[in-house]
């Protein structure tokens, strides 16, 4: 029972670390719209968690013309206010990780994989492929920080450039994400009262 309860308190320190080091650099989450739609043009697309990779790229996109758009565990990110500001920052594209093969098959545009998951690429767009951080695949451009923590994304932006993109708007419907530690708890005591009213049953 020591270790189970050392563990916990050991877990929730590292959660409040994993959370600060979001927060105080990207600000707290709000409830934000995420749209789904995809714009004409060309365009990367990141999949994964880190934000830190995501800023560098959206600080390398700034004013190029090629739009950066989430995948997966990354939608989050819409949500976090020193990540929304950056206009080319368009949306989500596709659903989960587990869908890449077929969300990512013939796509006219480049994925950055972060921290996530990659799966055998099929032929149609392993050369449209990056990786960084912790995640690889043979043959797979990677990309690693240098001395100093930077990443030079310069490839994944010519090679977006050249492909060219999507060639017209397809619509989709938005998503909502940043439900997050704050927003929930700012809104407490109206969820509470609402669950015993019966209002609110799941």
């Amino acid at each position: 029972l020591g270790l189970i309860l050392e563990f916990g308190k050991v877990n929730l320190t590292c959660m409040g670390l994993l959370d600060a080091g979001n927060t105080e650099t990207y600000g707290h989450p709000v409830p934000t719209p995420v749209s789904t739609t995809c714009e004409k043009g060309p365009f990367i697309i990141v999949t994964g968690h880190d934000l830190h990779d995501l800023k560098m790229l959206l600080e390398q996109t700034a004013g190029k013309g090629v739009n950066v758009y989430t995948h997966g565990e990354m939608l989050p990110a819409h949500a976090y206010p020193e990540l929304k500001k950056y206009p080319q920052l368009k949306g989500n594209f596709g659903t989960a990780w587990q869908n890449q093969q077929k969300e990512f098959d013939n796509l006219p545009g480049v994925v950055l994989f972060t921290t996530n998951c990659i799966m055998p690429p099929k032929p149609t767009y392993a050369g449209t492929l990056y990786t960084t951080a912790e995640v690889g695949w043979p043959g797979v451009t990677h990309i690693a920080a240098d001395a100093d923590g930077h990443k030079d994304f310069s490839a994944l932006l010519a090679h977006a450039v050249k492909l060219g993109g999507w060639t017209e708007e397809k619509a989709g419907e938005p998503l909502l994400t940043g439900f997050m530690r704050n927003a929930v708890l700012s809104v407490a005591d109206k969820v509470v009262a609402a669950v015993k009213s019966g209002a609110v049953k799941h």
